[in-house]
């Protein structure tokens, strides 16, 4: 089972979901199923979680939620684009009301100078807006992911409740 954090945000997800009658699903890279295996902690979870993709490598990023392979060339698999187009991607495939992305390096090797290891970016599909959001969080490797986690958790829940 997921942690106490973990389990609590998805728990609320989980709720206001089920109360507007809210899908959603994720579209996984550094975080390896971990957002999607939080909500499913969840009794009930059936009702709103539709799926969840893990692409961990580029090519399963184009092939499964049709990220451009420009997008992945020129930007990157750690971009707001490939965020964007993640989230767009996971909406589409599995037919949901709302849809979240991340992407990035969970460390200690890997990143850019503008991108240093910790830096994730997290995409948000929604009725209402796309929008991609970029985050730097320190500590180790399961540090990383677990926050990124935590953050998709909120995004999700930020936007069920600003969309009232």
């Amino acid at each position: 089972m997921a942690d106490n954090e973990l389990f609590e945000l998805a728990c609320r997800l989980v709720q206001l979901c089920c109360d507007r009658g809210v899908t959603v699903a994720t579209a996984e890279s550094l975080t390896a199923g971990m957002v999607s295996s939080a909500i499913a902690d969840v009794p009930g979870a059936s009702a709103v979680l539709r799926g969840g993709a893990v692409t961990y490598c580029d090519e399963v990023k184009h092939a499964v939620l049709g990220v451009s392979a420009e997008t992945l060339e020129r930007f990157s698999a750690v971009s707001a684009d490939t965020a964007r187009e993640m989230c767009l991607g996971a909406r589409s495939l599995f037919g949901t009301d709302m849809a979240v992305s991340l992407t990035g390096y969970a460390g200690p090797a890997g990143g850019t100078d503008a991108d240093p290891a910790g830096t994730v970016y997290i995409g948000l599909s929604s009725p209402s807006q796309i929008r991609v959001h970029r985050f730097g969080f320190e500590g180790n490797r399961n540090d990383v992911r677990r926050a990124a986690s935590i953050q998709a958790l909120r995004l999700l829940i930020d936007e069920l409740v600003d969309s009232e």
